[in-house]
């Protein structure tokens, strides 16, 4: 250690940093010239030099690693977000794992990934997933959502604006963010929202960590504007919630535009019934209702097509698996 004069700061040469942070001296290195974790100084003899805020956030760095962040990830946050990071870390950790996170996403990779993983992802559990912003919106009104995971290239101002909307939709504090590029001020302005911000791209391990950082226990169920049991009907109990989609839109796609091995279209006729049924779902959400009576009814519509949409999508992932067919 170079010896402090006064007024001076102390300096530190690697290996003192080293000691100091738990880190070997190559991973400092790689950390250094990679990511651009710390920007250090040489002394007169060319060797590195360390003041005490590197070695504060090498520290922290070291800390966030061993519990699962990616250092790419990370390397580049200030001080005070690492210590806001480990700050919220030991909050989770001193919070009761809770038995279910449920969760919304919204983009056009992570909502197949995450379904790869549905049994391995507990105690998230995906209540909503597409890649259109316009479905998503409609079946959000139909859930409690506790966190929103939404899956974009570019993280912009009207991309936060969207989320707020969403997040306000939703009645949820839980918001992350999967981007791949962005200005410095529109991180800073989704970080002041609460918004927690992952670059892409990501591991399943990684996202799960996010959503179980942000997500916050409800004070209460979000209450529903209309109840469907008050309906007089003859047909099944429409009284839970309307069951997610099975397939995303690309999937859909490559249903209809599939050869079938048993030289029959009922893949085809099957994937449109229900882009039909799901459109006229969305629909129905958006309906304008000029009272109490009529929102009723179209809650009743929505519940109706979307249990009759699962049904089609059921019939849709046997013939798909029957026909062995790729989706």
């Amino acid at each position: 250690m170079k010896k402090k004069h006064p007024g001076e700061e102390h300096q530190y040469g690697i290996g003192a940093v080293a000691k100091l942070t738990g880190l070997t001296d190559h991973t400092i290195r790689v950390w250094e010239r990679r990511h651009s974790a710390v920007v250090t100084k040489r002394a007169e003899n060319g060797r590195r030099i360390y003041g005490p805020k590197d070695v504060e956030k090498l520290n922290l760095l070291k800390l966030l690693t061993d519990r699962g962040f990616s250092i790419g990830q990370i390397a580049g946050e200030s001080i005070d977000s690492l210590r806001d990071r480990t700050r919220n870390m030991a909050e989770v950790t001193s919070q009761p794992i809770p038995e279910r996170i449920a969760t919304g996403v919204l983009g056009d990779f992570l909502p197949l990934q995450l379904k790869n993983f549905s049994g391995d992802i507990t105690p998230i559990e995906v209540m909503v997933s597409d890649n259109n912003a316009q479905t998503f919106s409609a079946d959000l009104d139909q859930q409690d959502i506790d966190v929103i995971v939404l899956e974009t290239p570019i993280l912009d101002v009207s991309v936060i604006n969207k989320l707020t909307q969403l997040q306000q939709q939703a009645k949820t504090s839980g918001i992350v963010i999967v981007y791949g590029f962005s200005r410095t001020h529109d991180v800073s302005v989704a970080n002041d929202a609460g918004f927690v911000l992952v670059r892409s791209p990501v591991s399943i391990d990684e996202l799960c960590e996010a959503i179980t950082r942000v997500y916050k226990p409800r004070i209460s169920p979000k209450k529903k504007s209309t109840s469907p049991e008050e309906i007089t009907y003859i047909g099944p109990n429409f009284s839970d919630p309307a069951p997610p989609r099975r397939f995303t839109n690309h999937q859909l796609a490559k249903f209809a535009q599939v050869s079938s091995n048993i030289d029959c279209e009922c893949p085809k006729h099957l994937t449109e019934l229900v882009g039909d049924l799901t459109a006229f779902e969305v629909y129905s959400a958006n309906c304008a209702n000029k009272d109490e009576d009529d929102a009723l009814l179209h809650q009743y519509l929505h519940q109706t097509t979307a249990q009759a949409r699962a049904l089609i999508e059921n019939a849709l992932e046997r013939v798909a698996q029957a026909e062995n067919l790729d989706y």
